[in-house]
């Protein structure tokens, strides 16, 4: 349930961004397949990994841990 919430508050963080997933990955040096198996709630992302996201959508890491 968690990682699904999570998943889906990445993917509206990085649309409201206009970011696409390949561009996400790109900036952030992370594949594009690990950008969709995040949001769709398929793997356990670490800390450093949301970190990373959070850096790369210019947003504080708690804008993306609301749930």
């Amino acid at each position: 349930m968690v990682l699904k919430a999570f998943g889906k508050r990445l993917r509206d963080v990085r649309i409201s961004k206009g970011l696409s997933q390949h561009e996400l990955a790109l900036t952030a040096g992370i594949s594009k397949n690990q950008i969709g198996n995040i949001e769709r709630g398929e793997v356990n992302v670490t800390l450093s990994t949301i970190n990373l996201i959070a850096t790369t959508l210019n947003v504080p890491l708690e804008e993306l841990t609301k749930l």
